[in-house]
């Protein structure tokens, strides 16, 4: 059964050193029920927040130039919170 309201799936993007990533795109590959293709970008710190319309398992992918894609999966029962490593093409 869903959340009766939406939860947020957050986090940060980082590269290999553990700096943060810029403008990474970050969106759902998978998600529990059918959900818009939307995608955020990551800010200077490489923060990202997603609405989670139901709880669930969600799988998020993320890229950026001249980073491979990451993929990670997260229950959000709420909100969750994911950190997500870019390694170099």
């Amino acid at each position: 059964m869903g959340a009766a309201h939406p939860g947020l799936i957050a986090g940060v993007v980082l590269d290999s050193r553990g700096a943060p990533v810029e403008d990474a795109r970050v969106y759902f590959a998978d998600a529990p029920t059918a959900i818009p293709d939307v995608a955020a970008l990551t800010g200077p710190d490489g923060g990202f927040s997603l609405a989670a319309p139901v709880d669930g398992t969600y799988t998020l992918e993320c890229g950026a130039d001249g980073f491979a894609t990451a993929r990670a999966t997260v229950d959000s029962q709420g909100d969750a919170c994911l950190e997500l490593t870019l390694r170099p093409r």
